[in-house]
């Protein structure tokens, strides 16, 4: 059964008035942020990520390549999913107001691709965002129901969309974001998601042995994309996740500087940082993303006992420090849950203040959102990476 949801925050919106004053102003002024909501109030607890995730978040919300009446059908079904009674009841007013949508259409969402009410491109909307929710991966049918009706930078705006507001459900859900006044979560009646990705650890490789859509050559780049491309690899002469999503140039530059929040700016110590993502990156069977960060992870101080730990789960053996198994724990409940039990947050808020809490749930997520891009697009490894070892 779903995890009981948080009647009370515990984390609080902050005033606007204590906000950081750029944020604040950004909202000020003519065509800002808008309506100051919970979800941005509790965020602006942490300007940093804010600023960074926003940049990402308003792609989906105003620019991607996909329509408002698909958008809010993933979003809806993301936040159904989920369990997440705040992100469903922000999108049945937008979904209402900009979508036309009514009652029929949010039973239906909540039945799902079954659903005699959609045509076969929005069940193949459905069908995706169940699988990247379940299993961090678009199976083989629904893949080419997607290549049937959208090109490729509307499936990118599919994959990253599902992932970003499933990652944005972990954080509400996990710091007891509030409904706004005026706001209502699930109707009565309205059924819910027993649905879980399995305990079961997937196999760890790609799904295929050719990618899905493959990185773009050097020589087949824009000036732009170039420039683009360049910047986000740093001294890697190849990332072969970087080089797929450059075919949808204005998603990745709106994704890098959340990304680089996540890896270079947060405000975890890198040795805590990297125990969550590997940790994801197992349970997601992501060996693109364990290639990369082992040597992340050693950098930062994990043994290889340590680093087999983290593929093992919090009960191996290896773990004596609590903090340790907390966080494991952690990445296992946003997994699989979209949120933190009482018990695993206040292990972590003996150490951490309210930055790091928030940084763990949003480092989970954004590397969730990775694999589950990894596996989707079968990303194959670059050959300066070494393959998962169990």
């Amino acid at each position: 059964m779903p995890t009981q949801r948080l009647t009370t925050p515990r984390i609080a919106p902050l005033p606007f008035a204590e906000w950081d004053a750029e944020l604040r102003a950004r909202f000020e002024r003519p065509g800002g942020l808008g309506q100051i909501l919970n979800v941005m109030s509790t965020l602006a607890n942490h300007p940093g990520l804010l600023r960074r995730w926003v940049v990402f978040a308003n792609h989906f919300l105003f620019k991607s390549t996909l329509t408002v009446h698909a958008r809010e059908i993933l979003i809806l079904r993301s936040g159904w999913l989920a369990g997440c009674a705040y992100e469903w009841g922000q999108h049945v007013k937008i979904a209402t107001a900009e979508a036309g949508f009514g009652e029929a259409e949010f039973a239906a969402l909540a039945e799902g691709a079954s659903s005699r009410l959609w045509a076969p491109a929005e069940a193949a909307l459905l069908r995706a965002a169940d699988a990247l929710f379940l299993d961090a991966f678009v199976d083989d049918v629904t893949w080419q129901r997607l290549v049937a009706h959208y090109d490729e930078r509307q499936i990118l705006d599919v994959i990253f969309m599902v992932s970003n507001y499933l990652m944005l459900a972990m954080g509400l859900n996990a710091f007891g974001v509030q409904l706004d006044e005026g706001y209502h979560g699930f109707r009565p009646g309205l059924p819910t998601n027993d649905r879980r990705p399995s305990t079961t650890l997937p196999p760890m490789g790609a799904r295929h042995a050719t990618a899905r859509l493959a990185p773009m050559s050097d020589t087949a780049l824009t000036p732009e994309q170039r420039e683009l491309l360049t910047k986000a690899r740093g001294h890697l002469p190849s990332v072969n996740v970087l080089d797929t999503v450059i075919r949808h140039p204005d998603l990745l530059r709106r994704w890098l500087p959340f990304f680089n929040h996540a890896l270079h700016k947060s405000t975890l110590p890198a040795r805590d940082r990297e125990v969550l993502i590997l940790r994801t990156g197992r349970l997601c069977g992501a060996e693109y993303e364990w290639a990369q960060h082992v040597p992340f992870a050693e950098r930062a101080g994990l043994t290889a006992d340590e680093i087999r730990g983290i593929a093992a789960g919090a009960d191996a053996a290896v773990w004596s420090d609590g903090h340790d198994r907390a966080l494991l724990r952690a990445a296992d409940q946003l997994h699989r849950e979209t949120t933190i039990d009482d018990a695993t947050w206040g292990t972590l808020a003996t150490r951490y203040g309210l930055q790091q809490l928030m940084d763990v749930v949003f480092t989970v997520g954004q590397y969730r959102l990775v694999s589950a891009a990894l596996n989707t697009l079968c990303v194959q490894l670059d050959a300066y990476l070494r393959p998962y070892a169990a």
